[in-house]
């Protein structure tokens, strides 16, 4: 599967990924991660979500760089399974500097025991992607 850049698709590649979404096929979206470490939040990195098809599997997410997700440099390209998700919730954006799509959106919270991290998804399919990350990792 081949990962697009979100940034300049079209409508109609967003649109696609959506159905995809709701239909609940296999997808996998650019996105921009950053979650929480011991020494606090990590910057914002170019990541990937991973979504296997509903009720075959579950979600994961994958850098290129460790070091941006709290990983010493020798671990190489992360992929990390959502596990241990215990909430899925949304906040508004906040800053300049987390608004890849434009002011208007919402940034996709995960929390668990070991830490939160942070989605940024194209506004037009952040709630799409809540409902399905629910249902893959089974909240609700």
């Amino acid at each position: 599967m081949i990962v697009k850049s979100p940034f300049g698709r079209n409508r109609r590649d967003r649109d696609a990924d959506r159905r995809a979404l709701r239909r609940g096929d296999a997808v996998e979206l650019a996105c921009r991660l950053r979650r929480t470490s011991a020494r606090g939040w990590g910057p914002w990195t170019d990541a990937s979500l991973r979504l296997a098809e509903l009720g075959a599997g579950g979600a994961s997410w994958h850098v290129e760089d460790p070091v941006s997700v709290g990983l010493p440099l020798v671990h190489g390209p992360v992929d990390e399974d959502l596990v241990d998700i215990d909430e899925i919730w949304l906040r508004p954006i906040r800053f300049r500097a987390e608004a890849f799509w434009g002011p208007e959106g919402d940034i996709l919270v995960l929390t668990g025991e070991s830490g939160t991290t942070e989605l940024a998804c194209p506004p037009e399919l952040t709630d799409d992607v809540s409902t399905r990350l629910r249902d893959q990792i089974g909240l609700d």
